[in-house]
């Protein structure tokens, strides 16, 4: 068989499990749909129907199946050397809330397809493949991302796992994972120990939707990421004015918080505008939220207090560290000019992780064979670079979908999905 048949008859054993990945699908969309798309909060009754779904069929097709002391998955096909370090296909089943039902889990699914196709074609791989479902890579439940993949990799301690809280509940995270049946102190014990290494891990492959239009806009099916954007994250900001009656406090003697923080927010759009006219690449600028205190806010009132978050990022350090000195400069100025004072709060965030350059060829290599339109770009935060940052090997197939992602209208063609996971395939294939 020549590399074109080769080729093809992957294809198409990838295509047979088209019906498996449309029941995998619907499967977790039935158990976390919400008022709108679906909501799966890290280490809620959702999530953990979504892992226990994955191991049931893994469990169907023969694999390997073990869970660590979070809960999260892993399935293994074992290869025909067990001693040779696995390649790992993973990513997480959280989401955002009434978010989509394929940012994080279609990575998942991929992994399952493409041990699935293995298996019914009777292909061994050299090494073993896990697919690892991990939990908490949203930071919009415990403030901090990728937990789970942290974990996986030992760098996440327990001091700080236990002193995470979830937004919505105002508990620990330590209780949700009781209720779900787990033991902490099993995890107070694994924490801080890796479970992948670089001695036991070849590479960590990882599919995931693209999350922006600029895919579907250029008509591309794939892209395969060359770096995953760094960050930082200032959750909690609040500048602290006075209150007072919108009528008849003096100009001069005004500390209106909302106008405050309005003049921060649009001074530190005018340094990224002015970030990207220098030429900084791959720089994005968001303030998610912006909100006064509902018990004393009113039409006729000077507002007192206002909250809101800044999240800035890029594939440089630089551009990082030169965001965090020009927000501080800005909170100190326009305080002394209006009178009022910004309290930052904490600073989260990750640093920019450049892919494995030999991995990536591979993909690119495989959707050439393939004859699968691809494309290189920077992408945003995944377990990607938890691994990456830890030695591993990693890279990364975005697949494109049609209404971008963190919103319930998040869509991906199946076509398009076995597309990627069949590029997935052939690199685990070409790699061992």
């Amino acid at each position: 068989m020549n590399d074109a048949q080769r080729a093809e008859d992957l294809r198409q054993a990838i295509a047979e499990q088209r019906t498996l990945a449309s029941g995998l699908f619907d499967a977790m969309y039935e158990r976390s749909r919400d008022v709108e798309g679906v909501t799966r909060a890290g280490w809620s009754d959702a999530e953990e129907a979504g892992i226990r779904l994955i191991a049931k069929k893994a469990t169907e097709l023969g694999l390997e199946v073990e869970f660590d002391e979070l809960g999260q998955v892993y399935a293994t096909l074992p290869g025909r050397d067990r001693s040779l370090p696995r390649v790992a296909i993973g990513s997480h089943f959280d989401s955002v809330r009434r978010g989509g039902n394929y940012d994080g889990y279609a990575g998942v699914v991929a992994g399952m397809i493409v041990l699935a196709a293995f298996r019914a074609r009777g292909i061994a791989p050299g090494p073993d493949v896990t697919v690892l479902g991990m939990r908490g890579e949203e930071s919009v439940w415990y403030g901090i991302a990728y937990i789970g993949s942290r974990f996986v990799v030992g760098d996440l301690g327990w001091e700080e796992f236990s002193a995470l809280t979830r937004v919505d509940t105002g508990e620990r995270i330590t209780a949700h994972l009781e209720k779900l049946g787990y033991d902490a102190a099993a995890v107070r014990k694994a924490a801080g120990r890796a479970r992948l290494t670089t001695a036991n891990t070849r590479a960590y492959l990882e599919l995931h939707i693209e999350q922006g239009p600029f895919l579907e806009d250029a008509g591309i099916t794939l892209a395969v990421p060359t770096a995953i954007r760094g960050n930082a994250r200032f959750p909690e900001i609040t500048c602290h004015g006075r209150y007072g009656h919108a009528a008849a406090a003096p100009v001069d003697d005004r500390r209106d918080a909302v106008l405050a923080s309005v003049e921060l927010i649009g001074e530190f759009d005018r340094f990224w505008q002015e970030q990207i006219r220098a030429g900084v690449p791959d720089t994005q600028l968001t303030v998610g939220r912006v909100h006064t205190d509902t018990d004393r806010e009113g039409l006729t009132v000077v507002p007192g207090e206002c909250r809101f978050s800044v999240n800035f990022g890029g594939t440089t350090a630089e551009f990082i560290e030169a965001g965090c000195k020009r927000l501080h400069e800005l909170a100190h100025s326009i305080a002394a000019k209006r009178n009022v004072r910004f309290d930052l709060g904490h600073r989260a965030g990750s640093v920019p992780m450049s892919l494995d350059p030999v991995v990536r060829r591979e993909l690119l290599d495989a959707a050439r064979a393939l004859s699968i339109p691809c494309h290189e770009m920077a992408t945003a935060g995944h377990d990607a670079a938890t691994f990456g940052k830890a030695g591993i090997p990693a890279a990364m197939v975005l697949v494109r979908n049609q209404n971008g992602s963190h919103n319930p209208h998040e869509a991906m063609e199946i076509d398009d999905f076995l597309a990627g996971t069949t590029v997935l395939a052939r690199t685990v294939l070409h790699m061992t």
